[in-house]
């Protein structure tokens, strides 16, 4: 078990902050306080972690030594394979273009809530809003292979952003449709429409992650048939 430093969240929330990764199945209570001892030796002020779901006595021992419990992430994946999507009138997918970012930045912004760092209240929001702001921007600047948004005329409407993988699959990281086209079945229409286009692209699963608390998006993973492949517990610790 070792903490790695976290120089993006960091520069984001301007605090020294870092993720604890390589927990043992048999974690004890002597191991947590001894990486929380090694933390504050480094200058550490805050630390994130994440625990699978099945690793009960871990989550136990670190919820008893002071990390709390801010999300609990489920991430599924979807097949390409037989996805059937009508189109919408007066809504077009398309790639990102650089006309786009101002608008993608604003539903960045206001669009998640149920996240990690929203759900964290020692970390301040505007703070948490910048997060996927620059998130998004770094997406758009490389960081995904692909950022495909619905546009309404000169509209943006919502986002999403792909990287692929070898083995003919592809990952989500981040989506979002704007506050005031929510509920209207544009996600829906998002994800389907992302499906498509993998099928063509001969990509046969997309994974997409998401939070156990967000009902909207757990309604549509499994519209798509979605399988859930494997939850993590999220745990912060501020020091």
């Amino acid at each position: 078990m070792r903490i790695e430093f976290d120089k993006f969240n960091s520069d984001i929330f301007g605090i020294v902050m870092g993720n604890v990764v390589g927990i043992p199945d048999s974690i004890r209570s002597e191991d947590v306080n001894n990486i929380i001892y090694t933390a504050k030796e480094k200058g550490y002020q805050h630390l994130n972690m994440k625990v699978p779901t099945a690793s009960k006595k871990a989550t136990n021992i670190l919820l008893q030594s002071g990390f709390r419990l801010v999300d609990t992430q489920l991430v599924y994946r979807l097949s390409t394979k037989s996805i059937s999507c009508n189109l919408l009138d007066n809504i077009e997918y398309r790639k990102f273009e650089n006309k786009d970012r101002l608008q993608i930045g604003c539903i960045a912004r206001d669009a998640y809530s149920l996240d990690q760092f929203h759900s964290d209240d020692k970390l301040p929001k505007h703070r948490c809003d910048k997060y996927y702001i620059e998130w998004i921007n770094n997406s758009c600047d490389g960081f995904a292979d692909k950022v495909m948004v619905l546009s309404q005329a000169d509209t943006v409407v919502g986002y999403i952003t792909v990287k692929y993988k070898e083995d003919n699959s592809a990952v989500v990281g981040l989506a979002a449709i704007g506050k005031s086209f929510q509920r209207r079945g544009y996600f829906t229409y998002l994800i389907g429409q992302t499906l498509q286009m993998l099928y063509e692209e001969r990509i046969y699963y997309l994974f997409y992650g998401t939070q156990l608390a967000n009902e909207p998006v757990l309604h549509v993973m499994s519209k798509y048939f979605g399988i859930p492949v494997f939850s993590n517990h999220v745990l912060h610790l501020m020091i």
